[in-house]
């Protein structure tokens, strides 16, 4: 056998999932010493890689086969990136495999206090602990399991760094182990103070995940979101729960064990999806814990900068300002960077309980001014954060903000003109995407003085300048869309016409000539049909059918003529598309509806099922247009309702302010 079989078989046994230790052990037990010699390409023993796993069965098993004498050697071998066993089953959430590794320390050859906290806190080489690893990788009890063992021969504190700068707690949030890192914060709350190479506190970090915050995560569709919401709140945290289970949990603790009772979400096994949504809600819930305890500690935003610009409007620049200005920003970036605050970091990705939580309990951070001379107002409007922007200006300090003027010289209306941080928006088509940005730019414009709206930043372009400069691509490829889709379905629209109006002139059942004896014998047709009841029916479905269709055609007609310019797209345009839409579609349901009449006139149906069957398959196409083409319909309806709630509370005498709608534009 030669040196890479020697690897590979144990390897592939140690992986294997049937617990076969007896193969293992057949293989190690004539030559103890292989233990220690790297199986794979990272220098990994097989102790490392049953570690990893954690397969407590085998490591038992492999432990029992080590001489008492090097024990603590294979505790201190490592592979490549310097980790030791402990390393590796750190990472896991078998506290039972660190409980027998713990064991093994306990039984070095004289209790060699200093040799066990030597192996505890070995460092790999980014220098993390065992508990440093578990802080990012694992669960809480493993890193509660960890710390009880390494505070009865050591210091706890000296696990709380790594080489970089980097704190446990720093670790913790990244990982997104939010309940671990509320542990630490709760245990040392100096933690909260501690920061990185980058200047970067643990809520520097948080405020910048928005994932971890349920206000800045993307949607997940109506029945997601509902379940989500059905979901109870994880409330093992809460308090007065944990005098009862507190002396179980320090019992666990001890013998490395884990809770057995039935929670919560062992009633969801099976339901994939519910356990993915309920961990992400879990999630949300300790992420905002988590902010709460470090917004207590935090006090970044007390240092403002001192903006270069005053909040008084430029109708024209001199030379000299924009020679000023241009050394200015030559001096701003030859500044070292500094790390925005976390309240502006928050408002830059949108979390919303994180600008809460900093405004409630420290109100006059509102006025918080960064390194660019921006307030909290510029940055949410720059990053287009719909709903920060709102929390904001329900605030009655947001009528000082609006008047804030940020070192280019821009207002927060050049910032809602500016598309720098825009993505594409919350809407499906190139149509509504431009509405949302002119209802946004609208909205904006509307919050702050009249006369600002002429002022010129340090490039000399006012904000309707900069909207439209912008904008242009947009525009042209929201026309390019409009007159395509108005097209497509005037197409439509005809042939449904063409059909319905055949249909018209074509009864179902034919006509039946009558000779009129006292007009001079001449014939006159008359539907044989005509006293059916169904035939009433067929005939207004297929005069609703044609005028619907014609209406839809002429709406569509108007829109391929318009000019198509930027104001046509804030309420005009949406409002003919959404008539348009209506029109045809309800064209399309009313043919089908004549075509249903014209088999039940023709078929007397005598069964039921057969009868169904031709309902059924009339209603088919009117299913498969409605599901396909009604979230496009929902939008431009919404959007039309808007437009017109809009108008009457601009135009309506008193307070009409409940008829605006709070979405994302």
């Amino acid at each position: 056998m030669n040196r890479f079989d020697e690897m590979s078989e144990p390897y592939k046994k140690v992986l294997a999932k049937d617990d076969d230790v007896h193969c293992l052990k057949a293989i190690y037990s004539k030559n103890t010493d292989a233990l220690l010699n790297p199986i794979t390409a990272l220098k990994d023993t097989i102790f490392h890689i049953a570690a990893h796993d954690g397969r407590e069965e085998v490591l038992r098993v492999l432990l029992e086969m080590v001489p008492p004498s090097k024990s603590a050697e294979v505790l201190k071998v490592k592979n490549i990136y310097g980790n030791t066993i402990l390393h590796e089953v750190a990472t896991t959430t078998n506290v039972k495999a660190a409980r027998l590794l713990m064991e093994e320390l306990l039984v070095l050859p004289g209790n060699d206090n200093r040799q066990r906290e030597e192996i505890l806190g070995a460092q790999n080489k980014l220098g993390e602990t065992p508990l440093f690893r578990a802080a990012q990788y694992s669960c809480k009890t493993m890193v509660e399991y960890l710390a009880t063992a390494i505070g009865r021969t050591g210091n706890l504190e000296s696990h709380y760094r790594r080489n970089d700068g980097t704190s446990i707690l720093h670790i913790a949030v990244i990982g997104q182990q939010f309940d671990t890192a509320i542990w630490f914060l709760r245990k040392s709350p100096e933690l909260a103070t501690y920061k990185d190479k980058n200047g970067n506190t643990s809520l520097h970090l948080l405020a910048s995940m928005a994932s971890a915050f349920k206000s800045s995560s993307p949607t997940k569709g109506i029945f997601k979101e509902f379940i989500y919401y059905c979901l109870p709140s994880d409330s093992r945290n809460k308090e007065g729960t944990n005098e009862l289970t507190k002396n179980r949990q320090d019992r666990d603790l001890e013998q490395g064990e884990q809770n057995r009772g039935l929670n919560q979400q062992d009633y969801c096994k099976g339901w994939k999806m519910i356990v993915q949504i309920w961990k992400q809600k879990k999630m949300h819930e300790s992420a905002v814990k988590l902010a709460k305890l470090l917004v207590e500690t935090d006090a970044s935003w007390f240092e403002t900068h001192e903006p270069e610009e005053d909040d008084t409007i430029l109708m024209e620049r001199q030379e000299e300002e924009e020679e000023t200005s241009k050394s200015n920003a030559t001096a701003n970036t030859e500044r070292s960077p500094e790390p925005d605050t976390p309240l502006l970091i928050a408002t830059k990705t949108g979390i919303v309980e994180i600008v809460k939580e900093i405004l409630t309990r420290y109100p006059q951070a509102v006025y918080h001014i960064g390194q660019k001379g921006q307030n909290i107002l510029h940055v949410a409007i720059m990053h287009r954060q719909y709903k920060v922007f709102h929390v904001l200006n329900d605030k009655e300090e947001a009528k000082r903000l609006v008047r804030g003027i940020d070192n280019d010289g821009c207002t927060i209306l050049h910032h809602a003109a500016n598309t720098k941080y825009y993505h594409g928006g919350t809407k499906p088509t190139p149509a509504l995407k431009l509405q949302q940005e002119l209802t946004w730019f609208e909205d904006v414009k509307n919050q702050m003085p009249s006369h600002f709206i002429m002022h010129l930043n340090k490039k000399e372009t006012t904000a309707d300048d900069l909207f439209k400069d912008n904008h242009r691509d947009l525009l042209k490829t929201a026309q390019e869309w409009a007159k395509n889709t108005s097209q497509s379905c005037s197409t439509v629209a005809i042939l449904v016409a063409t059909v319905v109006f055949t249909a018209a002139y074509t009864a179902p059942g034919g006509f039946l000539q009558i000779m009129m004896i006292l007009n001079h014998g001449q014939y006159m047709q008359t539907v044989i049909l005509l006293e059916e009841p169904l035939y009433s029916f067929f005939t207004v479905m297929d005069v609703a059918g044609l005028a619907s269709s014609l209406t839809s055609v002429v709406i569509f007609l108007s829109i391929l003529t318009s000019s198509l310019e930027f104001e046509d797209f804030h309420h005009r345009l949406p409002r003919n598309l959404s008539l348009g839409f209506t029109f045809l579609f309800f064209s399309v349901t009313s043919t089908m509806m004549t075509f249903t009449a014209t088999i039940l006139l023709l078929v007397h149906l005598e069964k039921k099922w057969t009868a169904t069957l031709t309902y059924a398959a009339a209603f088919l196409p009117i299913c498969l247009f409605a599901l396909f083409q009604f979230p496009l319909y929902y939008q431009y309806f919404v959007a039309a309702v808007k437009s017109i709630l809009d108008f009457l509370r601009r135009n309506l005498p008193g307070n009409w302010d409940f008829l605006q709608f709070i979405d994302d534009y």
